[in-house]
């Protein structure tokens, strides 16, 4: 028994059990990602986006076209639903990667607060239609000085 528990220890040892993931963001990714740093240092924030990855994939959930995910190592990295990622603007793929950086990189949660004309307050809307999501052309300064006021 022993022999098994010190034989258990050493292929942990060599293997590393608490695995670290490789850090890699999908080429279709990087400039938004960059964008988003590019953005926040405008604002006055410096961000170090070098501990985050960012992959296109098939999300199982239905209706989210990505989400924030915390690794077991605590890591954490952006996935981007694939049919969401084919058939988005550029805007709307803007919007989505900025709000999931938003949780995790910013740690922010959603906030749900609309102005009066029933439009979003922030991007980082709960997408449960308590707001009107409003990110154009026009807004998109707005909604990115709200996104990096902290």
């Amino acid at each position: 028994m022993h022999k098994l528990i010190v034989l258990s220890l050493l292929v942990c040892t060599v293997f590393s059990c608490s695995k670290e993931e490789t850090i890699v963001v999908d080429t279709d990714l990087q400039p938004l990602f960059d964008s988003f740093a590019a953005e926040a240092t405008t604002r006055g924030l410096t961000l170090d986006m070098s501990p985050y990855s960012g992959t296109i994939t098939d999300l199982a959930e239905t209706n989210v076209a990505a989400k924030c995910q915390t690794i077991s190592n605590g890591q954490k990295r952006v996935l981007v639903d694939q049919t969401f990622w084919k058939s988005a603007s550029a805007l709307q793929r803007e919007m989505v990667v900025f709000h999931e950086l938003g949780h995790c990189v910013l740690n922010r949660t959603h906030l749900d607060d609309a102005r009066s004309d029933g439009s979003c307050y922030s991007m980082m809307q709960s997408g449960l239609g308590l707001c009107k999501m409003s990110y154009t052309d026009k807004t998109r300064s707005a909604y990115l000085d709200e996104l990096f006021k902290l």
